[in-house]
């Protein structure tokens, strides 16, 4: 099995929250964030689907919110 593409320094943030909380929503990225770096929504929400694309993450509907767990 390949190895997973590489995290930028935002990305190896967010999978750190990930890691330590185990399951997320983006508003708990961005509330975990927002002491050092105030994000848009949209921002955060593109970071957590290019971490599903290159296989850190999946997501599961909880209501209407997206939840993300690392896989």
């Amino acid at each position: 099995m390949p190895d997973k593409p590489a995290l930028s320094d935002l990305e190896r943030q967010v999978m750190n929250i990930v890691w330590e909380r185990g399951s997320v929503t983006a508003g708990d990225v961005q509330d975990a964030l927002a002491p050092e770096r105030a994000l848009k929504d949209s921002t955060i929400r593109t970071i957590l689907v290019r971490l599903e694309e290159k296989k850190y993450l999946r997501h599961k509907l909880r209501g209407r919110a997206f939840v993300y767990a690392s896989t």
